[in-house]
């Protein structure tokens, strides 16, 4: 009987010691698999964080101009159409609250293009209406981390610029009425655009700014939004109202097989929209 009850008690020992093991295999597989996720979810995350440029992920507080003109096969885009034309309102586009719109075109106007956030890039400006000459994603630039735990994408406007032929190559000229030079285009998709144009914006960057509004201590003021467009011509010089206007330059792109002539590029830098001495808030 003894014998019997220490055989039976072996068993349940055994039984426990089996359990006891399968348990501990599952506790193992399971603490692995979580390890092995949370590994995983950190390399994406690592990987989408450093993926993005250090501006799109944290942007600060922008505003300059500059005048844009692409030629598709001698076609010129026409940035004044509704589609490229972003609704605004003067209180919130003379703020120095950074906003959710990178670059935007509006107030009816060809050409001139109003960037809101520090470090950008020609590539981005193409890639945000439509060309992407930068890589990744189609649909964003990259994601914010600026605004809570969970990063936001930064989508791109639209893909509004015309589809490009074969056997396209890029001339990029800078330049005015008086003067020009040809330059790199791959400077012009990498560089930040100030760095491209070889000028700073008036407006201080973002350590710079401590309150909501421009108006308290821009100087020079910057270029009236939302409001109505006075067409009439200005009294003021191209160099005071480049100056107002907070403009860092002038860029046409020719997209097309072979090289434009000198009497096109001309051409373009003659046709520069004008300026306009409004100012934010009058």
């Amino acid at each position: 009987m003894e014998k019997d009850e220490n055989t039976e008690k072996e068993v349940v020992e055994k039984r426990g010691n089996r359990t006891r093991k399968v348990s501990k295999k599952i506790a193992i597989y399971a603490a692995s698999i979580v390890a092995a996720l949370a590994v995983l979810a950190g390399g994406t995350y690592g990987y989408l964080y450093a993926s993005t440029p250090e501006h799109i992920r944290k942007p600060t507080y922008q505003h300059y101009h500059f005048r844009t003109q692409i030629l598709v096969d001698g076609k010129a885009v026409d940035f004044s159409k509704d589609e490229f034309q972003k609704e605004t309102v003067a209180s919130t586009t003379c703020s120095a609250a950074v906003g959710g719109i990178p670059i935007d075109f509006h107030d009816k106007m060809d050409q001139l293009t109003h960037v809101h956030w520090n470090g950008m890039t020609g590539g981005e400006f193409l890639k945000y209406f439509g060309w992407n000459f930068t890589g990744g994603s189609d649909e964003t630039l990259g994601r914010r981390y600026d605004a809570g735990v969970m990063p936001q994408s930064v989508k791109i406007y639209g893909k509004l610029l015309p589809a490009l032929p074969d056997k396209t190559s890029y001339f990029v000229y800078v330049g005015d009425k008086d003067s020009y030079q040809q330059k790199s285009w791959d400077d012009f998709l990498n560089q930040n655009l100030e760095t491209f144009f070889g000028k700073k914006s008036n407006i201080g960057h973002s350590e710079e700014v401590t309150t909501n509004t421009v108006l308290d201590w821009l100087f020079p003021k910057v270029y009236a939004h939302g409001e109505v467009m006075d067409e009439h011509p200005s009294s003021k010089s191209e160099e005071e109202l480049t100056r107002i206007n907070n403009v860092i330059g002038n860029v046409v792109i020719f997209a097309q097989e072979k090289e434009p002539t000198k009497e096109q590029i001309k051409a373009r830098f003659d046709n520069l929209v004008l300026l306009h001495d409004s100012t934010c808030g009058d």
